[in-house]
């Protein structure tokens, strides 16, 4: 029997805003690349078991068949 789970996770898009005129980087927006480690230390302080996070995709597929 499957039990239920609850997950929660850090938010990564990179949503196309202004009719795509540019980005939002939601990561930076909310700090996380200053305070990642702390915000991983609040996950595991809430008691939860499980964590939706996603790598950033836009700064690690810099072109086409490039990586970071």
């Amino acid at each position: 029997m499957v039990e239920f789970l609850f997950a929660t996770g850090i938010e990564c898009s990179y949503p196309a805003i202004e009719q795509g005129t540019w980005r939002m980087d939601e990561l930076d927006a909310t700090g996380h690349y200053q305070n990642w480690r702390r915000d991983l230390e609040l996950v595991r302080e809430m008691g939860l078991r499980y964590l939706r996070y996603g790598p950033p995709i836009h700064r690690i597929m810099i072109a086409p068949g490039v990586y970071d």
